[in-house]
């Protein structure tokens, strides 16, 4: 019969745990890996989301100021307009007073 060693037994066993201890982290970090992988893709889908929501409202907003800056360029002629009409017609009632007056 052959007899087996006590300390070879052992220090087999050692690193068999050791092995498979080791086996099992390295596992639990690729798994941790796919986990940090598939979060974080959800992560940059969500905030792609986000910007595009934002560039949405960003573009609605900027044709909204174009709309109130030509409506606002129209007033500003019409107000143009009017000033002067209402300055020709100081002028010509300054000049038939002027005009009264001399007579």
């Amino acid at each position: 019969m052959v007899q087996i060693n006590p300390e070879f037994t052992l220090t087999h066993r050692r690193q068999l745990i050791v092995g498979g201890t080791l086996l099992m982290l390295s596992l639990i970090c690729v798994a941790m890996t796919i986990l940090f992988l598939y979060v974080n893709n959800n992560a940059n889908r969500r905030v792609e989301d986000i910007r595009a929501q934002y560039r949405a409202i960003s573009d609605r907003r900027e044709a909204r100021v174009a709309e109130l800056t030509s409506q606002l360029t129209t007033l500003q002629h019409k107000l143009d307009d009017f000033t002067a009409r209402e300055e020709s017609q100081k002028r010509r009632a300054e000049a038939q007073r002027q005009a009264r007056d001399a007579h």
